[in-house]
């Protein structure tokens, strides 16, 4: 059975409720609804954040996640999903949040500071937090011993089933330590307590019932970022002794409770998730949250459109055909109303292979001694044009997805404001280089005429035996129709800029896994992968790069550096494997400054730019999409890292849509406030 869309006779709450009967075979929509014009106080009923443009805010709000992406579990120290993030931050506090420029903001914490080596961290907590079950009534109030109980939780291999624990164990005094005591004391472990973690030397304490120290096991600046995930959060004794471990644990949105600005007001698995305000939140005077926010469950994206169409959904994201279809055609009603979002959270990139293989397990000379030359190398930074490449995620401004970093933007900033990656494109000479829709950035110096570099390469290539053109080995999904066509862009952008004579881009496919097909075997020239951060740190980004360290992600897995320079360089790698030493040297200077936040992110600047001057990695995406929506995506929280960029707080909403003109000015005046 199908859902009829073409009714508007329901009200979107009227309309949502039924679509919750149709069953698994279609959508399961979600209950949302319109309201009665009347208003409240923000304390229990929610109130709209002011409207910049004058418009009428909403009231209530719909929003959507992909149906392939239902939680995974309502217990906010369990779950480790990105598809929980939307249920975590807007039922539970921690320690810390964001703003909407993605700075550490105060939340249950008020205040923190660390001492001069940034290895003991304190915070001072509020003391108007309360816990609230499924029906906003106050159960028990929020003390520092919560956080202790916590983190006792999550640290014991028998109560948290070993979920969420790897940023703690890297950062926390003895935290490892106690995981693993949990571990070999198997079913026992059931039986052991916040004192007996403090007993265990973890570096937690709680001085009195509104300070809690952390102590870390190495110099570690960017802890509040770290603090402000949710395997940091509290949660209250009374209702772990109430619900047991296997109780807590199984926990649903009916049995939990709550300190977040939101409460569950229904739940229908597969379709919907609603919330509304929590009656006791701490911070009610001081942030504007909806009467409702519905989560709609979408499974089939195709109807998408049609449901935000019939105001079933009040933002959607569009694809390639959806935005090109409205962008013809000046009459649509959706025309001027197209609304470029801001980047995902993902620095994307080439990542060459060193050590690649061929079909039979044998080394692919050509491609190794290749990509070992750094003028062959620098012919991708240079001279490798991708406009029509980003065109496949942004057909409308395909340049702003130029991406010509490693770190991500919006990381992190110095103290007088600046982005990290403003330091890094200083570096590059970049500096003074805008975005003007025409041509990319770091093509303009040489106008992406790479002659000579190319005849270098070719020549010193030449010299050891490498034959032309190298032929690049790219995987895609078999049988994805989307790959392939991306795919074939990259191919011409390959061509375009290299010639036929000189690099060639092989299209190869994989059936269902890159890692285990793919990268293990070591098939590939390159992947194409984006990487997210943590925490707010460069280091978060950098270490995955490095070499001497079995944690480098990239190094160890992707690239295989790491075994070329613990095993051996050839004679053609030694060059390369320098240029990493010396990579690693100028990241390991910056790791030891821990004390002046600037001069860190300058250190790192430096590396980073190094780095990518030898094109050791070679940046290439931001994913930058299009939406339709009520929502200014500027005024959410806009962190790099964690779960708070789902917190619905402080929305600024229009019961009209946005439209793109409106949305060039927000992302103007967002340009000028992070750039200044």
């Amino acid at each position: 059975m199908s859902i009829n869309f073409e009714s508007h006779k329901l009200d979107r709450r009227s309309f949502l409720k039924g679509a919750g009967m149709v069953g698994a075979a279609s959508l399961l929509a979600a209950c949302g609804g319109k309201s009665d014009n009347g208003s409240s106080a923000a304390s229990t009923s929610g109130a709209a954040a002011p409207n910049t443009t004058g418009a009428t805010p909403l009231k209530e709000f719909i929003s959507f996640e992909s149906g392939n992406r239902e939680l995974e579990s309502w217990n906010m120290l369990y779950t480790q999903q990105s598809s929980d993030a939307n249920v975590i931050t807007n039922l539970w506090d921690g320690l810390l949040s964001f703003d909407c420029y993605g700075k550490v903001v105060p939340a249950i914490a008020s205040s923190w500071e660390h001492n001069d080596d940034s290895t003991v961290w304190t915070f001072h907590l509020r003391d108007d937090v309360d816990w609230v079950d499924a029906n906003g009534e106050v159960k028990d109030h929020l003390t520092s011993k919560d956080f202790l109980v916590g983190f006792e939780w999550v640290m014991n291999a028998y109560k948290n089933e070993a979920n969420n624990t790897s940023m703690p164990n890297d950062t926390v005094v003895g935290a490892a330590d106690y995981y693993e005591q949990t571990k070999a004391a198997g079913d026992a472990a059931a039986d052991m307590t916040y004192e007996d973690m403090l007993a265990a030397g973890v570096g937690i304490e709680a001085p009195d019932d509104y300070t809690l120290v952390f102590t870390c096991k190495d110099p570690c600046p960017y802890f509040d970022t770290v603090a402000a995930y949710n395997s940091f959060y509290p949660v209250a004794p009374a209702l772990l002794d109430e619900l047991g471990i296997e109780g807590f644990r199984g926990c649903d949105n009916t049995t939990m409770w709550y300190n977040g600005p939101y409460v569950v007001e229904e739940y229908i698995q597969g379709n919907t998730k609603s919330y509304i305000p929590n009656p006791s939140y701490y911070d009610a005077a001081n942030v504007s949250r909806f009467e409702r926010l519905t989560i709609t469950m979408i499974s089939d994206g195709s109807i998408s459109l049609q449901l935000y169409e019939n105001r079933e959904l009040d933002e959607v994201d569009l694809g390639e055909s959806s935005i090109a279809t409205i962008q013809a055609d000046p009459s649509n009603v959706f025309n001027q109303q197209l609304c470029e979002k801001r980047p995902k959270k993902f620095s994307y990139c080439f990542i060459f292979n060193y050590d690649k293989r061929k079909a039979d397990g044998t080394a692919d000379e050509n491609w190794n001694k290749a990509i070992a030359n750094k003028a062959f190398r620098q012919c991708f930074s240079k001279g490798l044009e991708l406009s029509k490449f980003y065109a496949r995620y942004n057909p409308i401004n395909p340049l702003k997805c130029e991406n010509d970093f490693f770190t991500m933007s919006g990381l992190c900033y110095t103290t007088d404001g600046t982005d990290y990656t403003s330091l890094v494109a200083k570096e590059l000479g970049l500096d003074g280089e805008k975005y003007d829709g025409k041509t990319m950035k770091r093509l303009r110096a040489n106008n992406g005429d790479i002659t000579d570099l190319k005849k270098q390469a070719m020549d010193e290539l030449s010299a050891i035996g490498v034959t032309f053109p190298v032929h690049c080995s790219y995987h895609i999904l078999a049988g994805s129709t989307t790959a392939l066509d991306s795919a074939t862009v990259l191919k011409q952008c390959f061509t375009d800029s290299f010639g036929d004579d000189f690099i060639v881009l092989d299209i190869e496919t994989f059936v269902s896994s890159t890692m285990k097909e793919v990268v293990a075997p070591k098939l590939q020239s390159f992947v194409h992968m984006g990487w997210g951060a943590d925490f707010g740190d460069p280091i978060n980004f950098l270490t995955q790069i490095i070499v001497h360290d079995d944690n480098a992600y990239y190094s160890c897995n992707m690239t295989n550096i790491e075994g070329i320079a613990e095993n051996g360089a050839a004679d053609y790698q030694k060059d390369l494997v320098a240029a990493y030493e010396q990579f690693t040297d100028l990241v390991n200077e910056g790791r030891v400054i821990v004390n002046d936040t600037d001069a860190r992110y300058a250190a790192f600047a430096k590396a980073e730019a190094y780095f990518l001057e030898e094109n050791l990695i070679f940046p290439t995406v931001y994913d930058v999409t299009w939406c339709l929506t009520h929502a200014n995506e500027y005024s959410k929280i806009n962190a790099m890292y964690g779960p708070c960029n789902y917190k619905a707080v402080n929305w600024e909403t229009s019961e009209e849509a946005y439209t793109t003109e409106q949305y060039e000015e927000f992302a103007a005046a967002f340009d000028a406030a992070t750039q200044a």
